[in-house]
């Protein structure tokens, strides 16, 4: 029993969630570039940057693939490797784009996407292998002669014993913690308890846990938060930061 409350990391070729989040979108976002360069006019100026482009592509599409095939105890190593590569790429691209050889609306669109596939990784893969499910949850749970009183009473009128709030370990959004904050059934409550477990974080951060609502829906929320006084936003706009008021 103990062993089915663990979540753990297997082969990442046979993770659907890694295959559709993280390596077909890296795919979609090479095979873009690719199309791209392929309608950019070349010149002196520009050949070098498409060329070094094009080499930084195919090796982070590369070192892509390589995760797929990578042992349980290779996985952290790999992907952080992986991780390396995807910088480098954001990198050359916005060096090319400071040339005016990529657009600048091309180039947010693109390292949008890669910072996605990055936080995905380090949200749901570069965490601890293994989280005890039961770990993560507080449950009040009545004292001995509460339970001996409780047995005389009929079903209908046995009182279920009262949850805690979900406590969530610093730093930790990954899936495993969402299992337990999911419990919570507010809204307000689900945001706040993600914030606490990662202050600092953006609306993408939020929607990649919260999944069943819009960022549109989590934004509105997040400012009726901080009327409260329970969220503090620091940045503007885009680069807006959120954090659960101590």
């Amino acid at each position: 029993m103990e062993k089915d409350n663990l979540i753990q990391i297997k082969r990442l070729s046979n993770d659907t969630n890694y295959y559709n989040n993280v390596f077909k979108k890296t795919e979609k976002i090479v095979s873009v570039i690719f199309y791209i360069l392929s309608e950019t006019r070349t010149d002196r100026m520009s050949e070098t940057h498409i060329d070094s482009i094009k080499d930084r592509s195919l090796k982070t599409h590369e070192l892509s693939l390589e995760t797929l095939s990578l042992q349980p105890h290779e996985i952290s190593e790999g992907l952080l490797q992986f991780q390396y590569g995807l910088v480098a790429l954001e990198s050359t691209l916005r060096i090319a784009s400071m040339a005016r050889v990529v657009p600048q609306d091309i180039f947010m669109l693109l390292t949008d996407q890669i910072d996605t596939v990055l936080r995905y990784i380090n949200n749901h893969y570069l965490q601890n292998d293994g989280v005890s499910v039961s770990e993560l949850t507080e449950v009040m749970v009545p004292k001995s002669g509460a339970q001996q009183s409780l047995k005389s009473q009929s079903p209908a009128k046995t009182p279920t014993p009262r949850q805690r709030r979900v406590s969530v370990p610093a730093g930790d959004i990954s899936t495993d913690a969402y299992l337990v904050y999911s419990q919570l059934t507010d809204r307000a409550d689900r945001i706040k308890t993600v914030l606490e477990a990662k202050p600092q974080a953006t609306i993408k951060d939020i929607a990649e846990v919260i999944t069943d609502v819009s960022e549109k829906t989590i934004q509105r929320e997040l400012n009726s938060l901080i009327e409260k006084g329970q969220v503090i936003r620091e940045g503007e706009r885009r680069w807006s930061r959120y954090s659960a008021k101590k």
